[in-house]
């Protein structure tokens, strides 16, 4: 995935006067916070992707730098939440102010291990920014899952970047693989559970298991998906590329997988798209993935849900599935919403909520906490220090349902 092909479409102007009444902000001043994860205490963590090549003190800057870093926040439940950054000087990389990615998932173990998934890989990353120096050093952080500990000590855990590149890099002619985007690496979300990892691959389209021992495998594979025949139109056409961009363990021990399906939603309204396809639902799904299956490739029979707007994050909360819609066909593409699926007696999915609709902006992520509170990342395409009088900031809302 590469998100400035997202971006490129969204601008403050799309951004509504305020928020509504049914968000808490529990913490401001954050640098394109992404994913969210509790730990023990009730401490919410967070991933922020930083500035890519910016000082620290303002917006982005185009090119990679140290910018990235997690925070902690305690006392969410509060009148008075603190913030602190236990890791700073993580990889970032800045395509323009609005599009950076570097610490983008994140998930903590009870024991208080946190694990973060870096952004893109070693080997790609200078085809990312060509022409632009990169030190070694930066851009071996690149694509790396790290273990952290709660003192903000860190180490490598895992180099999923550079697997999935190479296997891309193995795979990009095979008629299955999305048409011209392999080689292509963008690890974006992480779940940690005792004994293993399961990393998401936004570039590579994948669900990858990190083992004890850092080696990597792939459970899954996310098939480009189809926009569905039209009465008087073509047949079924398949859109590069499914995207994926978060994982949740459900009750069953299933994992479940979201979408972010970019060109299934968007290039249907391209200006030289049939017209007739703007009648078409929203195209993003979630896939249950057995996670010890042994063929890596995925059909239809393992959708779980479909007709969901772009997903940025997912989890299991009391009373269902949840999935952080970044932005909405209901609402022109210009506010985000949390939905909630129940899950029926038999497993399947049930009856949906909007929990945020009209409130939440561009939100990204997902946590519940100890309570069942939900939480996810607001303005997550944003610096922490506004540009210009009233432009947002990155935050952490918890949403009121």
């Amino acid at each position: 995935m590469h998100n400035r092909t997202l971006f490129a479409l969204l601008t403050l102007a799309c951004l509504p006067a305020a928020a509504q009444p049914q968000l808490t902000t529990v913490a401001t001043g954050l640098n394109n916070p992404r994913g969210l994860t509790f730990g023990p205490g009730g401490r919410l963590y967070v991933a922020e992707a930083g500035l890519g090549a910016g000082n620290g003190s303002g917006g982005a800057a185009e090119g990679v730098g140290y910018t990235g870093s997690i925070s902690e926040i305690q006392g969410v439940q509060s009148g008075h939440p603190t913030l602190r950054r236990i890791v700073t000087g993580l990889p970032s990389s800045a395509f323009d102010p609005e599009d950076v990615v570097g610490p983008d998932g994140i998930s903590a173990l009870g024991n208080g291990d946190i694990f973060a998934i870096m952004a893109f890989s070693t080997s790609g990353i200078g085809s990312e920014h060509p022409g632009e120096f990169i030190s070694p050093a930066l851009a071996a952080q690149f694509g790396q899952l790290l273990k952290i500990s709660q003192s903000g000590n860190w180490k490598k855990d895992a180099d999923v970047g550079d697997f999935s590149y190479a296997w891309t890099s193995q795979h990009q002619n095979d008629p299955w693989a999305p048409e011209g985007q392999f080689p292509d690496a963008n690890p974006y979300a992480v779940l940690a559970l005792p004994g293993r990892e399961y990393v998401i691959d936004a570039g590579a389209n994948t669900l990858n298991e990190v083992r004890p021992d850092g080696s990597v495998r792939i459970i899954a594979f996310f098939p480009n998906p189809q926009l569905p025949a039209v009465p008087g139109g073509p047949p079924a056409i398949t859109i590069s590329d499914a995207v994926p961009t978060c994982v949740g363990l459900g009750p069953d021990g299933r994992l479940y997988v979201g979408t972010l399906a970019f060109g299934a939603n968007f290039a249907r309204f391209d200006s030289t798209a049939p017209p007739f396809w703007a009648t078409l639902a929203p195209q993003s799904k979630i896939y249950r993935v057995d996670p010890n299956r042994t063929n890596i490739f995925l059909t239809e029979a393992d959708v779980w849900a479909a007709g969901l707007n772009p997903i940025t994050g997912c989890g299991f909360a009391p009373g269902g599935f949840y999935a952080t819609e970044f932005i909405t066909q209901a609402s022109g593409y210009n506010t985000g919403d949390v939905v909630r699926i129940a899950m029926n007696s038999d497993g399947s999915a049930g009856a949906r909520g909007e929990l945020g609709a009209g409130a939440l902006v561009l939100p990204n992520g997902f946590a519940a906490g100890p309570d069942g509170s939900i939480y996810v990342s607001n303005f997550s395409v944003f610096p922490g220090i506004p540009q210009s009088p009233g432009d947002p900031v990155g935050e952490v809302v918890r949403v009121n349902h």
